[in-house]
């Protein structure tokens, strides 16, 4: 065989060999320096003979370590540098599509401190000062009849015209104001509102507030004769009412470890079981007027819905959870005539497990489930809004309605929306055609949820 021959096949296979080497170019690197060396092939016969075996290539032992960590850190520049300009472009890419109208970013969550603020009312101004009544005792106030039961610590936005808004600055200072609901039985109640914010006065225009509810009260007899609940929201007439007080049972076993011995109060249920035994009840019925254990079952039931913005103070839980959780209307009545926090919570905690639907309230069609709720704004699954003329609605919000339960109009609007974000659509009831509420779409792609149901508390029930 001729020697040329087989030192060119030689060289060839060299070439095989380099190629099968480490993706990461280094050996072919070496070659490419290796050639522009200038040493003749028997010095490289040599040193391959002297060297040692790497991979699939002889390298020289007394080869420059430096020369080697040179060529990886060349390697490494050129690696990152064309990463670099590949995010770059990536990113003029994904800023044109942005530009296009598909998400900007990552998933947004939507800020539920957003409706409380009640932001579509305009600019507002904080009002100073509180009325503050003793409990048990009567007063002569001004009041204002209204749709729908409103407990303390609720936040009311109203719209007057301007002579509501005039009459009710002459009667009331244009501070406080009492709101009276439709009568349960023979009694009539109402709540006590603070006005905290209003908007920048002028005589032309309207008045825009929002009121806070503060104290329970009950009509007095000799009031009831006027017939109180007349006219709208804004006609104030001036009654006797009686302040009612917030009463608290305390612990069950209290009564048996006052003064200096209620450190000994027994914490327990192994330790109350003992007590119990030496007590006229068993430890059940002790257990179903303990605060503690009933406000750690409905935040259990809270936690199983997702919804984290149940208070922690007793009472204000007890009226949180009879505006938000799944109630008729007639234990909601019971529950704001009741003094006593335990009772309430009591009256509470046994209508948890109740499936619950809610249905249309003129013709009593399915519209949705109560699992289907959640919290779109701070003050929970319900809350009070007002549209332009002056209407407020308690409205529900939820993730799903049932199939073919809504009707939905196409055209929609951000006028007015409760929700910044979003804009709303008329949804009325499939069956009927009666109003039930609204659906909000979000108007950013990526701002969670994308849409979302508002259901008027009026134009609903609920119902097992």
């Amino acid at each position: 065989m001729d020697p040329e021959d087989t030192e060119a096949r030689e060289e060839s296979e060299g070439d095989d060999e380099i190629e099968m080497l480490d993706a990461s170019g280094i050996y072919d690197v070496v070659a490419a320096e290796d050639a522009g060396s200038g040493s003749s092939g028997s010095q490289e016969a040599e040193n391959n003979t002297n060297g040692m075996r790497f991979g699939m290539r002889y390298y020289n032992t007394d080869r420059n370590v430096s020369w080697i960590f040179r060529t990886l850190q060349r390697f490494y520049r050129e690696s990152t540098s064309s990463g670099s300009d590949e995010d770059a472009r990536s990113g003029r890419a994904s800023n044109e599509d942005g530009d296009e109208g598909t998400p900007s970013g990552p998933p947004q969550n939507f800020d539920t401190e957003l409706p409380t603020n009640h932001s579509y009312l305009g600019k507002m101004e904080s009002v100073s000062g509180i009325d503050y009544y003793e409990p048990g005792k009567k007063y002569q106030i001004h009041v204002s009849p209204h749709h729908s039961i409103i407990f303390p610590g609720q936040t009311l936005p109203v719209i007057l015209s301007q002579s509501q808004a005039f009459h009710l600055n002459n009667q009331t200072e244009g501070r406080s104001i009492g709101l009276v609901f439709p009568p349960f039985g023979s009694e009539q109640y109402g709540v006590t509102c603070q006005m905290y914010e209003t908007n920048v006065r002028n005589p032309r225009l309207d008045l825009r507030a929002k009121l806070r509810a503060h104290q329970r009260f009950r009509v007095c007899k000799e009031s009831k004769r006027n017939n109180v609940f007349v006219g709208e929201v804004g006609d104030v007439v001036e009654v006797e009412v009686e302040i009612l007080p917030e009463l608290s049972l305390g612990c069950p076993l209290g009564n048996h470890f006052r003064g200096s011995l209620e450190k000994f109060l027994p914490r327990s249920s192994r330790v109350k079981m003992l007590y119990c035994h030496a007590r006229t009840w068993p430890l059940f019925v002790y257990d179903q007027y303990d605060i503690g254990r009933v406000m750690a079952k409905i935040k259990h039931f809270l936690a199983a819905h997702k919804i984290e913005t149940m208070p922690m103070d007793p009472i204000l839980c007890s009226f949180w959870s009879a505006k938000n959780l799944p109630l008729e209307q007639e234990d909601r009545d019971r529950i704001f005539a009741t003094n006593y926090v335990e009772v309430r919570m009591r009256i509470i905690a046994e209508k948890l497990n109740d499936p619950y639907y809610y249905h249309c309230a003129e013709c009593n069609h399915k519209v949705a489930k109560f699992s289907d709720v959640f919290a779109m704004s701070k003050d929970g699954v319900q809350a009070s809004y007002c549209n332009p003329g002056g209407y407020i609605h308690d409205t529900v919000t939820l993730y799903h309605v049932e199939e073919d339960a809504l009707a939905v109009e196409r055209r929609k609007s951000t006028e007015f929306s409760w929700f910044p974000g979003y804009a709303w659509k008329i949804s009325i009831c499939s069956q009927c055609r009666w109003h039930l509420g609204w659906q909000f779409v979000a108007e950013k792609k990526n701002l969670m949820p994308q849409s979302f149901y508002g259901l008027s508390q009026r134009n609903i029930v609920l119902k097992l």
